[in-house]
Parts: structure tokens; sequence; C-alpha cells
């Protein structure tokens, strides 16, 4: 094994949070616009401001 600096293992591990992090978020907004196409059958519809 190699020396690793601390800044760098910060990195690495910042990384995998970010990485699991935007997973995520893209599964929640996936899981959002199928069930607003499944309340609205009108195809794919951006967030309204007005509820």
């Amino acid at each position: 094994m190699k020396e690793v600096s601390l800044l760098e293992l910060i990195g690495r591990s910042a990384a995998k949070v970010a990485a699991g992090a935007g997973v995520a978020a893209l599964l929640l907004w996936l899981t959002y616009v199928m069930l607003d196409i499944g309340h609205m059958q009108s195809g794919f519809t951006l967030p309204q401001s007005s509820y």
C-alpha cells in the first residue's frame, strides 16, 4: 500500500458521499415524475409553481 495523504482520503470519501447523494436524488426525482405522470396522465410535466 502506498502512502495516501489525509486530503486525498477526505476527497475520496466526499466523492463517495456526493455520488451516493446524487443517485438517491435521481431515484427520488424519477419516483416523483412517475407518480406525477400516473396522477396527471398527461405525459411529462414540469413541477408547477402554483398548485
